[in-house]
C-alpha cells in the first residue's frame, strides 16, 4: 500500500499551542503520532512524507522516530527539515526531494511556492489546519486527517468526489 504524510514535528513542543493539538504535552504527541501512524502502515508499505518531520537538527534524534515507524520511507522536504538530504538518507529514507511526481500526483511541501504542474492531484502539507482539500490541492498532514497517514485510495476517493 502507498501512504502520504506531513508535519508530525516531532518533538516540537510549540507545535501543540501552534495547531492548538490536542495533546498535554510533546511526549503524548509523539506516542500518538508513532502510534496512529504504525497501526495503519505496514512495514513493506511505500511512505512519502511530504516535509517537517522534526524541527531538531540532530541526526540521532530525528533517526530515533524514523525507526519506529513501518514502512519504506521518502522524504520531500519541509521548511523544518533541516539536515543535509544525506544525513536523512543515512537514518533511514531511501531518497529525498525537494518535490516528487509519483503516482500521478505531484507532492511538495509548501504549496504556496511550489512550481509545479497544478493540473495534476497536488498534495502538500505546510499549512497545517488550514483546509484539508481545495480544488486539486489536498493536504496530507496530520492535523487534519486526526493524526493519521493518507492512503493512495483515500487520495483517488477525494479526487473524484467520493470522501470529504
Amino acid at each position: 500500500m502507498i501512504w502520504f504524510t506531513a508535519d508530525q514535528h516531532f518533538d516540537h513542543e510549540n507545535i501543540i499551542e501552534y495547531c492548538k493539538r490536542p495533546f498535554k504535552n510533546v511526549s503524548e504527541m509523539n506516542r500518538v503520532i508513532e502510534g496512529r501512524f504504525n497501526s495503519r502502515v505496514c512495514p513493506t508499505d511505500i511512505v512519502y512524507f511530504i516535509g517537517d518531520i522534526s524541527l531538531s537538527k540532530s541526526p540521532f534524534l530525528i533517526e530515533r522516530f524514523i525507526n519506529r515507524l513501518n514502512g519504506i520511507k521518502f522524504l520531500i522536504l519541509g521548511n523544518h527539515d533541516k539536515l543535509n538530504p544525506f544525513d536523512y538518507v543515512d537514518i533511514g529514507f531511501v531518497s529525498v526531494h525537494t518535490s516528487l511526481e509519483k503516482e500521478g500526483i505531484v507532492m511538495v511541501h509548501d504549496p504556496a511556492i511550489s512550481c509545479v504542474d497544478r493540473s495534476k492531484p497536488f498534495l502538500c502539507g505546510h499549512i497545517h489546519e488550514l483546509f484539508r482539500v481545495q480544488k486539486n490541492v489536498i493536504n496530507v498532514g496530520v492535523d487534519v486527517w486526526d493524526f493519521f497517514p493518507v492512503s493512495l485510495t483515500q487520495i483517488v476517493e477525494l479526487r473524484n468526489g467520493e470522501v470529504k
